[in-house]
């Protein structure tokens, strides 16, 4: 039997504009992150923080069957 995941990997960039830190967008993969996370950085110029956390999040099992 293989082993099935439980959990997916979900990245999030999110920003602090001095009341502490939203999410501001998520994206499965880390090659998409990166790029709204590049883009984030840009826009902002400076004005707020930006950061990329990694979560975990679990899977449905209806999801896992499919």
């Amino acid at each position: 039997m293989a082993y099935v995941r439980k959990t997916r990997d979900r990245w999030d960039i999110e920003t602090n504009w001095g009341y502490g830190w939203e999410v501001e967008c998520s994206e499965y993969t880390r090659k998409e992150a990166r790029e709204q996370y590049r883009c984030y950085i840009e826009n902002c110029g400076g004005r707020c923080g930006v950061r990329m956390t990694k979560r975990r999040e679990k899977i449905a099992e209806t999801e896992q069957e499919a």
